[in-house]
């Protein structure tokens, strides 16, 4: 294998934040954290280092960084903000990888192979031997997505998204002045126009986001602020922003027609 797909095999398994809807999977993980040990050694160290820190060879290049395990912080999780994630969030991102990032699928591992990469990384933050994983964010019936529903999520979203996400692109005042992740480094919203997030594919996936925000994030949880029903008329708005999974060209339409959010800078 040619360094340069080592390089992209090894930035997949695990950077920057593990997570998945809930699957009903176990909440914690059966892996042997020796064999996954090797299963780190041999497709993550390059990104995430020999200490798991994040610094390995190919970090300098990366963004966002990849992640330092030893902090036992996720980004992406099912779990509500702050929470750790499960074992079936952590194989998600394994599996699938992050869109727009260095994190690769690691659809070729095998469930063993993605269980015990799991065990090791689980084995090195202290907040696994102290914490349980949180339990999943509760998601509601999804009501259809409909014309009064976009347009509904088009005034919450300008009330309570624009600020960073601006006109959908990412370019709210906030992300203009200049954000940061909570080590540090430089951190720009979403561009929901694309019609994938780099977790997020479905509406289902918006919703969790948006209830749960994005551990070490500026992007904050909703839960409380906002209803279900609320959450679920932003979720069908952003769908509508682009080609995401279930919108319909009649809703892309619609959005696309409705005046811009009032919070972005001329």
């Amino acid at each position: 294998m040619s360094a340069l797909c080592r390089t992209a095999l090894v930035a997949a398994l695990a950077v920057g934040a593990f997570t998945v809807g809930a699957t009903g999977m176990p909440a914690q993980s059966a892996g042997n954290p020796a064999r996954g040990r090797q299963v780190y050694e041999r497709y993550c160290i390059q990104c995430h280092g020999a200490r798991a820190d994040g610094a390995g060879e190919v970090a300098r290049w990366s963004q966002p960084k990849p992640r330092d395990f030893r902090q036992g912080v996720f980004k992406f999780s099912s779990t509500p903000y702050g929470f750790l994630p499960t074992t079936a969030d952590l194989e998600r991102v394994i599996q699938n990888g992050l869109y727009g990032t260095r994190m690769p699928p690691f659809a070729a591992l095998s469930t063993r192979e993605r269980r015990d990469v799991i065990a090791y990384l689980q084995s090195l933050s202290e907040r696994w031997r102290t914490e349980g994983p949180g339990t999943p964010i509760a998601v509601t019936e999804e009501p259809a997505p409909t014309r009064e529903s976009v347009t509904q999520g088009r005034e919450l979203f300008e009330a309570n998204c624009a600020k960073c996400h601006g006109d959908g692109t990412g370019n709210g005042p906030s992300a203009v002045k200049g954000l940061v992740d909570d080590w540090g480094s430089p951190i720009t919203p979403a561009n929901l126009m694309l019609g994938r997030g780099k977790w997020a594919h479905t509406a289902r996936d918006i919703y969790i986001r948006a209830m749960g925000g994005i551990n070490g994030t500026p992007m904050p949880e909703s839960t409380g602020s906002l209803t279900p029903e609320q959450v679920w008329q932003i979720a069908h708005y952003v769908q509508a922003l682009g080609a995401w999974s279930g919108s319909t060209r009649e809703l892309r339409q619609l959005a696309a027609g409705l005046p811009r959010p009032s919070a972005v800078l001329p």
